[in-house]
């Protein structure tokens, strides 16, 4: 009996040291500051409403491809539940800052997860990454949000106010701006899959390809989405504007909607203004090319074929164009599209006001 109880007793420790262990690592316990080693820092709160914080750090030569450390205070009223860093190399394009040398919390759209402790007021130690070449620029957005935010629109929840976000710039010798235009080429499959498993949207934002089935965490990414329709062949559409799917006679039934299977709300879904265009798309140099694009009345196009053009403006005002490269036709994971994208990257802090 007694080893019996023994053996019990070693369990029962076991499981609490795995459970231990397992919410340890659910806490920024890797970031918490400050740390005297910086004499940096960056101060957000209540009293500079409607007006944001900023950092310069110029670097030498030897710090080139490092790390610099900055204590970030966040002050609010509000209970703040998550923080946003977005980084801006060059001016190339903005994304979601990752950590590789310390850990943190982080939720699956790239945002840290504030515990308890940091609800109404923290201060963070962090190693921001430093250009890599002699005449770089790095900048990142910082912001907390009350709930699930958008790395394209710091004022969705903005726990301060709307607009309220602190800006760390790291510039290494003269610094760089970049032409304003992210360029990439994409392919993505078909969609309507019944379970919403198929690669079918798109995010502008990080190049990235997403499944509908992915959820709420992820939809505040997603631009447009391609579909291959019975009449309308090769289509593209935006998130909001996407249509049914399966929904074989026209009954509208919710669950084959994109809100219904990512069970993310339809007001959530961004927009995406799209139709055909005669720009030249090889043309496009610089983020000014595309300043006479007007806003499309229309959240879809339909009928593509190889070598079109489209021009568009998407949820956050971004001008950009596409070419169409491949098309397999098909439904489902039997076809695809490819193309060529040229967008405007704008930075956060230019977020019209």
């Amino acid at each position: 009996m007694n080893t019996i109880l023994k053996l019990k007793s070693i369990v029962t420790l076991l499981i609490i040291a795995a459970f231990t262990f397992s919410c340890s690592s659910d806490d920024n316990t890797d970031i918490e500051g400050p740390s005297e080693e910086t004499t940096y820092e960056l101060i957000v709160n209540t009293t500079n409403a409607n007006n944001s914080k900023e950092r310069d750090i110029q670097i030498t030569t030897d710090q080139l491809n490092s790390t610099v450390k900055v204590n970030v205070t966040f002050t609010a009223s509000n209970s703040m539940k998550r923080l946003y860093i977005s980084k801006n190399e060059d001016g190339l394009a903005n994304e979601p800052f990752k950590f590789t040398n310390q850990a943190v919390d982080e939720k699956k759209d790239g945002s840290i997860d504030l515990v308890s402790d940091n609800k109404k007021e923290f201060t963070f130690n962090i190693d921001f990454d430093t250009p890599s070449n002699l005449n770089g620029t790095i900048t990142y957005v910082l912001w907390a949000t009350t709930g699930r935010g958008d790395f394209r629109d710091v004022s969705k929840r903005n726990a301060i106010g709307d607009f309220d976000f602190g800006t760390i710039t790291i510039k290494a010798g003269n610094g760089a701006t970049g032409n304003g235009v992210k360029s990439f080429s994409q392919t993505i499959l078909s969609a309507p899959l019944a379970d919403g498993s198929s690669e079918s949207f798109i995010s502008l934002f990080n190049s990235t390809i997403y499944k509908i089935n992915q959820g709420e965490e992820y939809a505040a990414f997603w631009d447009f989405g391609y579909y291959y329709g019975a009449t309308g062949k090769a289509s593209l559409a935006s998130a909001s504007n996407y249509p049914m799917l399966f929904d074989t006679d026209n009954d509208e039934i919710a669950d084959a909607s994109v809100a219904g299977i990512s069970g993310v709300a339809q007001e959530e879904l961004n927009n995406f203004y799209i139709t055909t265009s005669t720009i030249d798309f090889d043309s496009i140099t610089n983020a000014s090319d595309l300043d006479e694009i007007s806003v499309p009345t229309t959240e879809r196009v339909t009928n593509l074929s190889v070598g079109d053009i489209l021009e568009f403006v998407d949820n956050y005002g971004n001008k950009g164009v596409i070419k169409i490269t491949e098309i397999v036709e098909g439904f489902g994971n039997d076809g695809k599209i490819t193309f060529d994208v040229k967008v405007q990257t704008t930075t956060l802090t230019t977020i019209k006001q």
